[in-house]
């Protein structure tokens, strides 16, 4: 690994940090730079972990695809019948409570496994990778300290033992600093857009309500034979005695507004009556 791969992979980073990417596209693509900075490894992964809640992986290769084979490009189409992709690896790691990934999210340090046949931590998980045919790994806290970044981190999975040398650790982590910056982009980004899409919803709703108890009310004044504001304190009336939210009164009126004086309407006139 070469000062320019690493040059390259940060710049790359930085331009991202210009976009308005999705929280999901921002990790794809951060795994995507993170495999061309190790080209040892087979394919790299980012999961996160936001404020406690569920862990979410993102893979250099294809949803769903497997493992590279030698030679061959992360995006392979196809997956044999019993292979483990890596983000069902990821997975088991979360299902075991164990595994490098987790190590490198908990205790904030870099993690690497020169063999699975003989390191004796995570035992559990090395069966696993052995399985999916990963040999070494190599994973690294998401972010430094002076980054408000997701709890996560990068890993990089290779099917030769000892793939991973010094320089690669510095380099990943050099790497993974810039990384932080763009997932708490991308995740302030994304909670930034949910925020917008439920006042949407609510001003939708809001407007919505409006709508139906100025119809409603209409409705009264022209059976009941009421000013605006008296057609209105009965809906008021009603709904205080009924325990019924005004918008739902109005709405039953509004829908049986076609047929004859309907019982909604004469609970409403009775409600009125026995109000002060």
């Amino acid at each position: 690994m070469g000062q320019d791969e690493l040059s390259h992979s940060v710049a790359a980073l930085s331009r991202m940090l210009l976009k308005e990417e999705t929280l999901g596209s921002t990790l794809v693509r951060i795994a995507r730079l993170a495999a061309e900075l190790l080209p040892q490894a087979d394919v790299a992964t980012i999961t996160i972990s936001e404020a406690g809640g569920p862990t979410r992986t993102a893979s250099s290769s294809e949803p769903g695809a497997p493992l590279k084979a030698p030679g061959q490009m992360p995006e392979a189409p196809l997956k044999a019948p019993g292979q483990i992709t890596v983000a069902e690896l990821d997975a088991e790691q979360n299902h075991l409570d164990e595994g490098p990934c987790l190590a490198a999210m908990r205790d904030r340090q870099t993690v690497q496994i020169d063999s699975m046949h003989t390191e004796t931590r995570w035992q559990g998980f090395c069966r696993v990778a052995l399985a999916a045919g990963i040999e070494s790994v190599l994973s690294v806290p998401l972010g430094d300290e002076s980054v408000d970044a997701p709890r996560g981190a990068i890993n990089f999975f290779a099917r030769a033992p000892h793939a991973f040398t010094e320089a690669d650790r510095s380099a990943a982590n050099h790497f993974s600093a810039q990384a932080g910056v763009a997932a708490a982009n991308a995740a302030a980004f994304a909670d930034l857009q949910a925020d917008r899409a439920l006042l949407a919803r609510r001003l939708e709703d809001a407007l919505h309500s409006r709508a139906v108890i100025d119809q409603a009310v209409g409705i009264l004044m022209e059976r009941e034979r009421l000013g605006p504001d008296e057609a209105f304190q009965m809906l008021r009336s009603a709904s205080q005695k009924l325990n019924v939210k005004v918008r739902m009164i109005a709405a039953e009126i509004v829908e049986s507004a076609a047929g004859p004086r309907p019982p909604e309407a004469v609970a409403l006139a009775t409600a009125d009556e026995g109000s002060p």
